[in-house]
């Protein structure tokens, strides 16, 4: 019976550090700096920090639709976003490109493919006061093929960019999609965002590793 107690209490502990943890996303899932996954920052030639945010970021692998073991498939939500703070931070201008680094073991033929699905990008530009930025010809890249060797290796691949103004603004991407073939092994994933401005001053900041 002891025992029975002891156990009913460890669970209820359980269940209510569970709960409180549920709650806690829950209501950080609203706030305007919830779920900075990385960020790094520049102070640039006008004094002004430029940061480069990574938000909310969610990778899922899917089995390859083409049904090939040489491919990998997933879905990237999240936002890429960037922040401009000092003077004259509201007349800042740059460009910000989203990307993956991809880490394999082992190429079939020395080449890998890559694929991006991009359906709007889903894209929803604003800042933390809803009209501080504003974007450009936002312009996703849909596939490239690359001399790998055969592995092991690291490839980096641009996705989509495009030209930003403002203090503050991101991008959200929401059922983006890419796919790599040619790989042997296991293969990871990391995105990353980068913003240059318009003086050249450049930062990326690289997000944690997604492996299949």
């Amino acid at each position: 019976m002891r025992n029975s107690k002891r156990v009913r209490r460890r669970y209820a502990r359980a269940v209510a550090a569970v709960a409180i943890v549920v709650a806690g996303l829950a209501v950080g899932a609203g706030a305007a700096t919830a779920g900075i996954d990385s960020t790094n920052a520049v102070v640039d030639h006008g004094d002004r920090t430029v940061e480069a945010i990574q938000r909310d970021t969610r990778i899922d692998f899917v089995p390859p639709l083409d049904g090939n073991p040489l491919t990998r498939e997933w879905f990237h939500d999240g936002e890429a976003g960037f922040r401009i703070g000092g003077p004259d931070a509201e007349s800042w201008s740059g460009h910000v490109t989203i990307g993956y680094q991809v880490g394999y073991p082992a190429t079939l033929n020395g080449r890998i493919k890559f694929n991006w699905n991009t359906p709007g990008l889903g894209v929803d530009l604003g800042g933390s006061d809803g009209v501080k930025a504003r974007i450009d010809s936002l312009i996703p890249q849909f596939g490239v093929e690359l001399d790998a060797g055969f592995g092991p290796g690291i490839q980096s691949v641009e996705c989509a960019g495009g030209d930003v103004s403002g203090s503050d603004g991101f991008i959200r991407m929401s059922g983006f999609h890419g796919s790599v073939t040619g790989v042997l092994g296991q293969t990871t994933i990391r995105p990353w965002v980068r913003v240059v401005g318009s003086s050249g001053d450049t930062v990326v900041t690289y997000g944690r590793t997604w492996t299949i």
